[in-house]
């Protein structure tokens, strides 16, 4: 019998695949194995170490972008790689295709689709899909497949039901067997240490490696604690996991030997030993990790990828959250050297872990939860099926109730936000949410302002996670949107050739202002400073317009911002103008302003007509202006358009303010 299995790219794909070869290999020692991958993922270690024949071909991720030559450069990649498929799968003539997922297995699938339909190969396919949202390469995948084995009830509205079978997530049969005692005695760790293992999956995790980095020195003491820290090797342009780890435990002082406490490793070919060790896992929310997580019965800090699909680990965790198997540490969007960042803060990872540390019966209670939360027959599932495949038994009718599941919030920016504006509605605003509720929807806003991609409306990621901080009450990103606010970085070429001005553009500015820092009642001293100088020196006009009506809003009247607000009276554009004019009502200290006021009483703009008449009632009201003075010019103010049609709320602005100002030089109290 020949098994050729495909899947990779992470080990959420490859640990699958290894798991059921594992299992068919243990059945069937006779049987021949192949595996194809891609050179430079994960498989391309972790596969030959486990006794397996690779292949690579050629493969990349579906593009999400609408670029045409993303489009072209998928599509002739994904050609080569079929073509080495086909050579492959003719060479090698498998009976059963075993694919996994990830973008690595599209190629080997489509190329055993299109020779079965040329008659030159018969090898059946059994898909497995571990994820509840398929990927594309999947789903198009799941039309050549004879089954489809799926690991949540809801990826089968993907595929066609009849040839669906829910099988859970296999876990590697290590992974079930590993003892405590054994594994503490192989790893060299202590009976009554108190073990914290903390990874990012197959790849690594820049957040919590950094995290972990800055919670050591508040760990280090701690009597019977052992870190077990596994940094991945993951390598780019902005990060390298080894490397960065190190030179950031150099800067905390951590160096010589630290075994006595910390262990850091790459990679871990034997995990399970880990798993079996651990008191506490810190991990991430794959569904592979958090199966394997549950499986052993560990507690665990879970801190969901902040660019899953469809927030598909924030989903994960939330529910083990629910189920009292877990608790979730989300990110947070930060200002580091002048960018928004997505980090976890270590100091709050440290106490988390200390707490727990502490509560043993806590602990007990979360790895019986995560225990119950799991099903533990996986691989014999799948084999089941994979033996029916071979042998071409009908499968059973399956009927598939999809339970209803915690539904994530939309995808789309916008539709994010107006969700969120229903549900303070319904709550009665941000102190009718329940805690854990408020904090996700905070997240949501981190993830949004963390993200790089589209900071224009109306789909603008960051745009909206603006608003959905002054929506939320998020006080703890107000400097965060400072420093957006601050920000003079040009945009790029074609962006300015397009009227872009700054890297945040400044309807990214308007909206810190109004929706951020208005919808904050922000008033401090940093908020005023940044609020002058956009009032002053922005150069999109409706960013210096919302930093006027700020200014009005927000503060108590100076002499300091009536000035830069009187400055503003010659600004070029009208809406500038018009806000600066309403601003001065509740600002202005000086009865000199009426001088100004009145170089306006003949405008052809109607508006500052308007607002100069409500401005001259507010300082009145405010006893900024005596009625005297107001009275003398009065009659001048036009209270017609040019075109001679009369702007009936000026005129009875008007009206009022003529009455007022009568009522007070005669000595009488007015009504307002």
């Amino acid at each position: 019998m020949r098994y050729l299995l495909t899947g990779g790219g992470t080990g959420g794909h490859v640990y699958p695949a290894l798991a059921i070869a594992d299992e068919l290999r243990r059945a069937q020692p006779e049987a021949q194995f192949l595996y194809v991958g891609a050179r430079d993922k994960l498989e391309a270690r972790v596969v030959p170490n486990r006794g397996y024949a690779l292949r690579f071909v050629c493969s990349r991720p579906f593009p999400r972008s609408r670029s045409i030559g993303a489009l072209l450069a998928f599509a002739l990649v994904l050609g080569v790689g079929v073509l080495r498929g086909v050579l492959i799968l003719l060479r090698f003539r498998p009976q059963l295709i075993i694919a996994t997922g990830g973008y690595v297995s599209a190629p080997i699938v489509l190329a055993a689709g299109l020779l079965g339909k040329l008659g030159l190969a018969n090898a059946k396919i059994f898909l497995y899909e571990p994820n509840a949202y398929p990927g594309l390469l999947n789903q198009l995948g799941g039309r050549l497949a004879h089954r489809i084995g799926v690991a949540f009830e809801q990826a089968g509205h993907w595929f066609d039901m009849r040839r669906v079978a829910v099988v859970g997530y296999p876990v590697r049969r290590e992974v079930l067997e590993a003892e405590r005692e054994r594994s503490r005695q192989h790893l060299g760790i202590r009976a009554s240490a108190r073990v914290v293992l903390a990874f990012g999956g197959s790849g690594g995790s820049r957040a919590i490696n950094e995290a972990v980095v800055e919670a050591l020195p508040h760990w280090r003491q701690e009597p019977e604690l052992l870190v077990l820290h596994i940094t991945g090797r993951y390598e780019g342009e902005d990060y390298r996991a080894v490397a960065d780890t190190q030179r950031h435990l150099e800067a905390q002082g951590i160096t010589g030997d630290t075994a006595g406490w910390y262990r850091r490793f790459e990679y871990m070919e034997n995990i399970q030993e880990a798993y079996a060790a651990a008191d506490l896992v810190i991990c991430r929310g794959g569904a592979g990790t958090l199966t394997e997580v549950c499986i052993c019965g560990l507690p665990a800090l879970i801190v969901p990828l902040v660019t899953a699909a469809e927030d598909h680990q924030a989903l994960n965790a939330r529910e083990l959250e629910r189920e009292g198997a877990a608790r979730v540490l989300y990110q947070e969007a930060f200002w580091s050297e002048g960018r928004v960042v997505s980090r976890l803060d270590g100091q709050r990872l440290a106490g988390q872990v200390l707490e727990l540390l502490g509560a043993s019966a806590l602990r007990q209670q979360m790895g019986c939860a995560a225990r119950a939360a799991v099903r533990r027959d996986s691989l014999e599932l799948i084999l089941k099926e994979v033996e029916g495949l071979v042998q071409g038994k009908r499968p059973p009718p399956v009927s598939l109730e999809f339970p209803e599941r915690p539904k994530g919030l939309p995808s789309d920016p916008n539709a994010l936000l107006r969700h969120v504006q229903q549900r303070l509605r319904a709550a009665g605003g941000v102190p009718g949410l329940e805690a854990r509720e408020l904090t996700y929807l905070r997240y949501q806003a981190d993830r949004l302002l963390a993200s790089e991609g589209g900071y224009e409306i109306p789909l603008g990621r960051r745009n909206v996670g603006v608003k959905l901080v002054g929506h939320l009450q998020y006080r703890e990103r107000l400097p965060l949107l400072l420093a957006m606010l601050a920000d003079r970085r040009q945009a790029s070429w074609l962006r300015r050739c397009c009227g872009g001005d700054y890297l945040h553009v400044g309807i990214l500015r308007r909206n810190i202002i109004e929706h951020g820092i208005c919808l904050l009642q922000a008033t401090d001293g940093q908020v005023k400073e940044q609020l002058l100088r956009s009032l002053r020196e922005d150069p999109y006009f409706e960013v210096r317009a919302a930093a006027a009506r700020a200014i009005g809003e927000l503060f108590a009247a100076s002499e300091e911002l009536e000035e830069a607000l009187l400055e503003r009276l010659g600004d070029a554009r009208s809406g500038v103008v018009v806000q600066a004019l309403r601003a001065l009502g509740a600002i202005a200290v000086r009865p000199q302003v009426l001088g100004r006021l009145q170089e306006f009483y003949l405008h052809p703009n109607w508006q500052f007509r308007q607002e100069v008449v409500t401005a001259l009632r507010c300082l009145l009201q405010r006893r900024v202006l005596e009625a005297q003075a107001v009275s003398q010019r009065l009659d001048q103010i036009l209270a017609m358009s040019p075109y001679f049609n009369p702007e009936f709320p000026l005129k009875e602005n008007l009206k009022q303010l003529v009455a007022e100002v009568g009522q007070l030089v005669q000595g009488q109290p007015h009504r307002t």
